[in-house]
């Protein structure tokens, strides 16, 4: 097999070209994605999220991208959250408590308490039996690091979140790989590489 297509949801998110220009690096094909035929089409699904959780869950909604996403990663295909399109994988978000999230991952998504937000620059990801690696962060709500898909968390003024979560071929990261340097290149390569070998096994 060749690269794999990712198909990137165009729900208005301002960081979606990066992302898609950072993926490309990786080897990988792009699309933007805004019907749910094009999602049937995709070897990998992300969802950006430079955007407030209430816009993005009611583009999500307005072009009925809600079922066929959910379905799409019922079935295996790999599927990433950036941020707060990684917010919008939980049930719901203190930033807009009248949207509906995905509930791919369990938990609320919460206000985050320190003095100074949002929380914006370079912050260390600490994933288990791996050091502590720098990222790149633009937010001001974060998901609890409690939850059962949490492999990564972040401290911010002693509060402690979710900055990786991933539940089979469900990924989400709080932090912009598209920004985070080596490690952020690493981490959409690994996903790029899931990509090619979901589709290949689909494929046989």
């Amino acid at each position: 097999m060749g690269s794999p297509t990712l198909g990137i949801l165009d729900l208005g998110a301002a960081n979606r070209a990066n992302i898609a220009r950072a993926l490309e690096r990786c080897g990988a094909r792009t699309t933007f994605v805004t019907t749910p035929d094009a999602i049937e089409r995709c070897d990998a699904l992300v969802v950006p999220g430079v955007a407030n959780v209430a816009y993005i869950a009611a583009e999500l909604d307005r072009l009925q991208l809600r079922e066929p996403l959910v379905r799409a990663a019922e079935r295996g295909v790999p599927l990433l959250g950036i941020c707060a399109g990684f917010q919008l994988f939980f049930e719901r978000s203190d930033e807009a408590p009248n949207a509906r999230g995905l509930a791919l991952f369990d938990g609320v998504v919460r206000a985050l308490s320190a003095p100074r937000l949002p929380h914006m620059g370079w912050n260390l990801v600490e994933e288990r039996e791996r050091a502590p690696q720098w990222a790149y962060f633009a937010h001001g709500f974060a998901a609890p690091a409690s939850s059962r898909c949490t492999v990564a968390t972040t401290e911010l003024d002693g509060e402690c979140f979710a900055s990786i979560a991933r539940r089979d071929g469900i990924l989400g990261a709080q932090f912009h790989p598209e920004r985070s340097g080596a490690y952020g290149a690493a981490f959409l390569a690994s996903f790029v590489a899931l990509a090619k070998e979901t589709a290949c096994l689909q494929s046989a």
